[in-house]
Protein backbone atom coordinates (compact mmCIF):
# COMPACT_ATOMS: atom_id res chain seq x y z
CA UNK A 1 0.00 0.00 0.00
CA UNK A 2 1.44 3.76 -0.92
CA UNK A 3 0.96 6.18 1.50
CA UNK A 4 2.21 9.56 1.33
CA UNK A 5 4.43 11.13 3.87
CA UNK A 6 3.61 14.33 4.93
CA UNK A 7 7.62 15.42 6.61
CA UNK A 8 11.01 15.00 5.64
CA UNK A 9 11.91 12.68 7.95
CA UNK A 10 11.18 9.17 9.10
CA UNK A 11 11.48 7.10 11.82
CA UNK A 12 10.72 3.12 12.75
CA UNK A 13 8.65 2.70 15.86
CA UNK A 14 11.37 0.35 17.28
CA UNK A 15 14.38 3.20 17.58
CA UNK A 16 11.69 6.30 18.34
CA UNK A 17 11.02 4.04 21.37
CA UNK A 18 14.21 3.61 22.31
CA UNK A 19 14.97 7.55 22.00
CA UNK A 20 12.63 9.63 21.14
CA UNK A 21 14.37 13.10 22.17
CA UNK A 22 17.40 11.59 19.89
CA UNK A 23 14.53 11.33 16.36
CA UNK A 24 13.24 14.81 17.04
CA UNK A 25 17.20 16.17 17.79
CA UNK A 26 18.26 14.90 14.34
CA UNK A 27 14.76 16.09 12.56
CA UNK A 28 16.27 19.64 13.79
CA UNK A 29 13.21 20.69 14.59
CA UNK A 30 10.67 18.95 11.82
CA UNK A 31 8.48 16.56 12.38
CA UNK A 32 8.85 12.99 12.34
CA UNK A 33 7.07 10.09 10.86
CA UNK A 34 7.11 7.20 12.60
CA UNK A 35 6.31 3.68 11.15
CA UNK A 36 5.74 0.27 11.81
CA UNK A 37 5.83 -2.63 9.21
CA UNK A 38 6.41 0.37 6.31
CA UNK A 39 3.06 1.71 7.57
CA UNK A 40 3.33 5.40 9.26
CA UNK A 41 1.78 4.94 12.39
CA UNK A 42 1.55 8.27 14.08
CA UNK A 43 3.63 12.07 13.48
CA UNK A 44 6.19 13.01 16.30
CA UNK A 45 5.77 16.98 16.30
CA UNK A 46 7.84 19.26 18.11
CA UNK A 47 6.27 21.72 20.91
CA UNK A 48 6.32 24.70 18.70
CA UNK A 49 5.10 23.43 15.49
CA UNK A 50 2.15 21.83 17.05
CA UNK A 51 1.41 25.33 18.77
CA UNK A 52 1.59 27.04 15.59
CA UNK A 53 -0.71 24.35 14.07
CA UNK A 54 -3.03 25.20 17.18
CA UNK A 55 -3.13 28.75 16.62
CA UNK A 56 -3.57 28.36 12.78
CA UNK A 57 -6.84 26.22 13.78
CA UNK A 58 -8.06 28.70 16.16
CA UNK A 59 -7.98 31.67 13.52
CA UNK A 60 -9.41 29.28 10.46
CA UNK A 61 -12.30 28.72 12.85
CA UNK A 62 -12.75 32.05 13.57
CA UNK A 63 -11.95 33.42 10.21
CA UNK A 64 -10.69 36.84 11.85
CA UNK A 65 -7.70 36.82 9.73
CA UNK A 66 -6.19 36.48 6.74
CA UNK A 67 -3.70 33.75 6.05
CA UNK A 68 -0.67 36.06 5.91
CA UNK A 69 -1.00 37.24 9.08
CA UNK A 70 -1.25 33.97 10.88
CA UNK A 71 2.51 32.71 12.77
CA UNK A 72 3.56 29.52 12.22
CA UNK A 73 6.78 27.78 10.53
CA UNK A 74 5.33 25.80 7.92
CA UNK A 75 4.42 26.98 4.24
CA UNK A 76 0.61 27.33 3.38
CA UNK A 77 -0.72 28.93 0.09
CA UNK A 78 -4.25 30.04 -0.27
CA UNK A 79 -5.09 27.26 -1.64
CA UNK A 80 -3.66 24.68 0.94
CA UNK A 81 -5.86 27.11 3.62
CA UNK A 82 -8.95 26.89 1.76
CA UNK A 83 -8.75 23.31 1.22
CA UNK A 84 -7.92 22.38 5.05
CA UNK A 85 -10.14 25.03 6.28
CA UNK A 86 -13.27 22.88 3.91
CA UNK A 87 -12.00 19.41 5.37
CA UNK A 88 -12.19 20.56 8.67
CA UNK A 89 -15.97 21.56 8.49
CA UNK A 90 -16.80 18.91 6.48
CA UNK A 91 -15.14 16.66 9.06
CA UNK A 92 -16.54 18.14 12.57
CA UNK A 93 -20.06 18.08 10.73
CA UNK A 94 -19.75 14.53 10.32
CA UNK A 95 -17.83 14.09 13.76
CA UNK A 96 -18.88 16.68 16.41
CA UNK A 97 -22.69 17.27 15.36
CA UNK A 98 -21.77 20.55 13.63
CA UNK A 99 -19.25 23.32 13.17
CA UNK A 100 -19.97 27.03 13.76
CA UNK A 101 -17.86 30.00 13.21
CA UNK A 102 -17.81 32.58 15.62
Amino acid sequence: MLQKILCGYTTSISKFKANPSAALAEANGDAVAVSSHNEIQFYAVPANIYEDMVNFLEYAQRGTTEIKDIPAEFTLTDEKFEKMSKGLKERAKKDLGGFEEC
